[in-house]
This record gives C-alpha cells, structure tokens and sequence, in this order.
C-alpha cells in the first residue's frame, strides 16, 4: 500500500530495499509487517509512508524545504496501518527530522550487522544476537545513567543519553526481535516469548526517551532476552 498523501513512485529494487533497511518491521511499533493468519499464511501490511508528504498541503510538509524530493525513496519509511495514520495525523508530534533519525538508525542497524538474514543455525543466530545485545551493553556502559540511583553528572549527560536511546539502543533492540521472527524455525517458544516481551520493553523505552506519555510503568528490560538463541533456551 502507498501513503495516502500520494502514490509513491518506486522500482522494484528501491522497493526491495525499503524492506531490506526495515528489518520487515514497522519503524515505530516493530510489529511484523507480515503477520500470519491463524491458518498459516502471510499477510502484507506495510504502508509507504511519505515522511514529507506528496501533497503541498499534507503532514510536515510546510515546514520542509521547498526542493524536498518527496518520491525519493529517502522519503519513504514504512509503516503499519495503525503508526502510519498516528504520523500523519498528529504530524507536530511526529517532525521529518524525528522520522529521518529513526529511518536511518534502524537503517544503520540493519547494516550494523551485515543485512538481516536467516540462519542456518541456532549457534549463527545466538552469535548475531549476542553481536547486538553486546553493542548495547557498550553504550549503555559508555553513556547510560548511574546503574545505582539512575542519575547523571550533567545534563548535556541526559540529553546525549536520550538520543543514544533512540538512535542506537531501540534499532538494536529492534533488530534482536527481527532476528527472532525471521528465523522463527530455529526459535524456541522460550525465544519467542524472550523476543516479544523485548518488543514490549523498546516500545515502552522508546516512548519514555520521546517524553510519550505512558498508560503504565515501563517495562524493564526482559533477563530472558539474554537467553535467545543460547543453549539454555532450548
């Protein structure tokens, strides 16, 4: 499906890639964007969202420049059905500059880890898993709050670490889920249920560091996800 606000113009291959650098998951929610059916099958629901929309009169494109190439594929994300409506319709929330970080990030992610694959194995899979978790445990070691009391020595400290939060930690978070679902024959149900309370944990992290505001405490993050794809889980 394509944007609302106009009708994305793209190759097969611009369209492949648009996938490729998705991880097959909606940018916001990390919902799979094909889901399957109780009987088994695959359902495409990915929309093409124009991050600067089509029309002149369109979400956030007032205040985009006026040379914007909007049917240019960096234009583009993807989206579910539900997040696609949620930008679109409170655009002041949801700015080209927020869409195009976390494009790219995940983008970046994706790359990070050499495209996102299936494996032939649990032992390829874990390696790759334990890749990101590792990646993270860095960052959060290098930039995350006081692991007593939560704080920081400055502000600019908090700051740094928000966006490292949204630019770094949920893509991966996000790629350790995508990696779990793409390879759903060498997943346990262990797996499984690790993965999709890890999805739980980054949309509520994710909303936190965006200052959303929260219906309940976030989830913390899950000691399960530490056991995917390990010999434990099996």
């Amino acid at each position: 499906m394509a944007c609302s606000s106009g009708r994305a113009s793209l190759t097969r291959d611009q369209d492949r890639q648009l996938f490729v650098d998705s991880a097959g998951t909606c940018l916001l929610c990390q919902t799979s964007l094909f889901p399957t059916t109780v009987g088994g099958r695959s359902i495409p629901i990915a929309e093409r969202a124009h991050i600067v929309a089509h029309s002149p009169a369109g979400p956030r494109r007032a205040a985009s420049r006026d040379d914007v190439e909007v049917d240019d594929p960096a234009n583009l994300v993807l989206l579910c059905p539900t997040c696609h409506t949620k930008v679109d319709r409170a655009p002041e929330e949801w700015p080209a500059a927020t869409l195009v970080d976390l494009k790219f990030a995940r983008a970046a992610a994706v790359a990070w880890i050499g495209g996102l694959v299936t494996f032939a194995n649990r032992a390829d899979a874990r390696a790759a898993v334990e890749a990101v978790l590792s990646a993270n445990r860095d960052t959060f070691e290098q930039f995350g709050p006081d692991e007593h009391d939560g704080s920081f020595p400055n502000t600019e400290g908090a700051v740094k670490w928000r966006d490292v939060v949204l630019t770094e930690i949920v893509p991966r978070n996000e790629l350790v889920v995508s990696i779990v679902e793409l390879n759903r024959s060498l997943a346990t149900d262990a797996d499984r249920r690790a993965a999709s309370q890890l999805r739980a944990h980054t949309r509520d992290l994710a909303a936190k560091h965006r200052g959303d505001p929260l219906l309940a405490p976030a989830k913390r993050f899950p000691a399960a996800v530490e056991g995917i794809f390990s010999e434990r889980s099996q």
